[in-house]
């Protein structure tokens, strides 16, 4: 891939060694002596590290992994309903820059979700490069060229995914991935790296699979060539990738052009997937678009791409006049630096999405976009 001019995203978001970051400076990082909301986040005394015991107790679980000496905790949330020989769903969610696995459980509701309709929640958490170096962002937003399959901050995320898909008899066709921010970033090298492990991804106020290169396009560049890098990180594994993607237009760390560029890569790289199988692509415009409005919140649009056989593989939520936080989230003050609960709802938003899809495919005959 050829050398060109990148948004200013990349200087925002500390990207540069020794700067800081500030990707979460326009949304101040939390205080480390708040407490999260007691309705959803992880208690920081209960639930010791993951062990090898034969049953593990339902709720919050904890264990970490290695990645070439480089060790990674990771928070495991099992709702208490979940039957132990059921082959539950597995979700994961990635935090942003100055935040940590529990203040993202807090923030994001998706417990909730997880209780309501039975599927296992894994937070992964950065390493201690990424704690004390780079304000716990992940690497997909400040040193891309060491993330692979195997490798880095996604070798650990994917080392964690597989670790909690036995330990916890999760279905291995059924896992998602999701981030924001500088999670959003991670999540979209997640997909071009193991597109055998997620079945489907949510990229969250964050941007498109650049290669070795952090950030996105500038306005009017041409982004066809994204395609072909994430097509070519996929490899052998390459399948068509659902996607979806939520961004607020009112974002000022990470620009709403970098989720427009993500949706707009991730459906070409379908194409690409399926013009090789010789199956009918994806049309360029929506088959389906909806306007609403969170009372007394944010209006929000949510354009709709659907495949030739009508199921939607890729979705836009743009959240009008939301800035660089989790939509729908927590309304707890402790989230309050991260989380906009005037948003409709990213959690639910997703996990619609992805309880559709397996790594098969569909999991149910699809209905029209709307």
């Amino acid at each position: 891939m050829r050398p060109r001019t990148l948004l200013t995203v990349v200087a925002a978001c500390g990207a540069a060694a020794g700067t800081a970051v500030v990707i979460g400076a326009t949304v101040p990082s939390p205080s480390t002596t708040s407490s999260p909301s007691t309705t959803s986040s992880p208690s920081t005394t209960s639930s010791p590290a993951v062990r090898a015991a034969a049953s593990p107790a339902p709720g919050y679980q904890r264990g970490n992994v290695s990645e070439h000496s480089d060790v990674y905790p990771y928070a495991v949330y099992v709702p208490p309903s979940l039957r132990a020989d059921s082959a539950a769903p597995l979700v994961v969610v990635l935090h942003g820059c100055a935040t940590t696995a529990d203040q993202m459980a807090a923030a994001s509701q998706y417990d909730a979700l997880a209780e309501r309709d039975r599927f296992i929640v894994l937070y992964p958490d950065v390493d201690a490069l990424d704690a004390d170096t780079y304000g716990r962002c992940w690497r997909g937003i400040w040193a891309p060229d060491l993330e692979g399959r195997g490798v880095g901050d996604a070798g650990a995320i994917a080392d964690m995914t597989r670790t909690v898909i036995r330990r916890w008899h999760a279905d291995p066709g059924r896992v998602y991935a999701i981030g924001i921010s500088a999670g959003g970033f991670e999540t979209a090298i997640l997909a071009a790296y193991y597109p055998d492990l997620y079945a489907a991804i949510g990229i969250h106020s964050g941007a498109p699979y650049m290669g070795a290169e952090p950030g996105c396009l500038p306005a009017g560049a041409n982004t066809a060539e994204l395609a072909g890098g994430a097509l070519d990180a996929m490899g052998p594994r390459a399948r068509v990738m659902p996607v979806v993607v939520i961004h607020g237009d009112a974002d000022p760390a990470v620009p709403y052009l970098c989720g427009q560029q993500a949706i707009a890569q991730w459906l070409r790289v379908d194409n690409l997937v399926l013009r090789r199988e010789h199956h009918p692509g994806v049309p360029g415009s929506p088959a389906g678009s909806r306007n609403a409005v969170v009372p007394g919140g944010h209006g929000y649009t949510v354009l709709s791409y659907a495949d030739g056989s009508g199921c939607v593989v890729g979705q836009l939520w743009t959240i009008h006049g939301m800035g660089h936080y989790w939509s729908g989230g927590s309304a707890d003050p402790a989230s309050a630096r991260y989380s906009d609960p005037r948003g409709p709802s990213a959690a639910a938003a997703s996990w619609a999405f992805f309880s559709r899809w397996g790594l098969s495919g569909p999991l149910r005959p699809c209905t029209r976009a709307g």
